[in-house]
């Protein structure tokens, strides 16, 4: 009764929010194993995936270009690794499935025609507050998904309540606010799009100490006001996998002149969120991925420019919620002060007690037990 948690590589926002799911899972030991998209698309095809990443990250005028730009996926998906794979799902019964980007949903749909929808479960997991791109443009050719799958929206729809959270290992309790360090983490989400680079001077003019992540192409700076500087292994890809098949958290690293780069992975949890517990606040876009680690660290977001639409709305529903605000609205009216962002965290450490996490609700409805009781029933 293994869960299958569908991701996707166009972002990290659709694939380290699968593999924490998948944490939950084996912390609770069911199984669950997760996909990326990416591994049934044309090879050609996965290297036009990396060279979009290192273009939006250089110009990110050119990644709010290619939003506005329709595509059809199924154009890039290789029918032998798609039959591979709808042929194990049947002969091992998979039937729970979790999906996190709309890419699979034509693969869902081929699934269910084979095997019968009453034998899929199949959660939605929406992770921003509208359609992202992947979303839309699925149901644009298919319409509207909630009569077919159940539609799990984990910030909520626009001006709706939050029900659930990703909840994330070592993230309990939340760190007090007075422990933390006068620092801001500000980064530009898995592909390191965004405006983020514009604003470090003025916010070590303000006080505060950063912690900078570093992309492909990123030189190291200097250190003279207290930054600390981390980096992806630039050479590691969301479809690849581990030597155990397993697709992994990003190799992450703390980046110091003069001294080896060590890359390391943690099996529960990418390991910028042992950043993101002990900081005051997150500076960056408003991705999906950045807000389910906001409410799991009880860490405020100040946004940057969104990427498209959707993340927009992912602003203004956190900025509803009292969990973060625009970096204008925080220098205009705030001058930058730490005061409103303690008041943001505790809305959020406040909010984040009172709300089930979502894999303990997803066992519970789908009733699954621990592997070991299965094997003694």
């Amino acid at each position: 009764m293994t869960v299958t948690i569908l991701c996707s590589g166009f972002g990290l926002g659709f694939y380290t929010p699968g593999l924490l799911v998948e944490a939950g899972f084996r912390r609770r030991d069911i199984p669950a194993e997760v996909l990326v998209f990416e591994n049934v698309m044309n090879s050609d095809q996965r290297d036009k995936v990396d060279n979009s990443r290192r273009a939006y990250h250089q110009d990110f005028s050119v990644a709010l270009m290619s939003q506005r730009i329709p595509q059809d996926i199924r154009k890039s998906m290789d029918e032998q690794q798609m039959e591979h794979l709808l042929h194990s799902w049947e002969a091992e019964g998979r039937q729970h499935f979790i999906c996190l980007s709309g890419h699979w949903i034509y693969l869902l749909d081929m699934y269910r025609e084979r095997v019968g929808a009453d034998r899929m479960q199949v959660d939605l997991l929406y992770l921003d507050v509208s359609d992202s791109p992947s979303w839309r443009n699925v149901k644009k050719r298919l319409g509207q998904l909630h009569d077919s799958y159940r539609e799990v929206w984990l910030f909520g729809e626009p001006q709706q309540p939050m029900q659930t959270y990703i909840d994330i290992a070592d993230s309990d309790p939340v760190l007090p606010y007075e422990q933390r360090e006068r620092r801001l983490l500000v980064h530009g989400g898995g592909w390191g799009m965004g405006t983020y680079r514009e604003h470090l001077d003025h916010l070590e003019q303000a006080g505060y100490a950063l912690d900078i992540v570093l992309y492909e192409g990123d030189e190291l700076g200097n250190s003279d006001r207290g930054q600390r500087y981390y980096r992806m292994d630039p050479q590691w890809r969301t479809w690849n996998r581990d030597e155990q098949g397993r697709h992994t958290f990003p190799p992450f690293a703390e980046c110091t002149s003069g001294e080896p780069v060590t890359y390391r992975i943690h099996d529960d949890y990418h390991l910028l969120c042992e950043v993101e517990r002990r900081v005051l606040a997150i500076v960056s876009k408003p991705g999906g991925g950045t807000l389910a680690d906001s409410f799991a660290s009880g860490t405020p977001v100040i946004f940057l420019d969104p990427f498209g639409e959707h993340e927009r709305h992912n602003a203004e529903q956190w900025e509803q919620y009292g969990y973060g605000m625009t970096y204008q609205r925080w220098m205009s009216e705030y001058g930058g002060d730490h005061r409103i962002l303690e008041q943001l965290h505790q809305r959020l450490r406040r909010d984040r007690s009172r709300l089930p996490g979502y894999v303990d609700q997803y066992i519970e409805r789908c009733t699954l037990e621990p592997a070991g009781i299965r094997e003694t029933s």
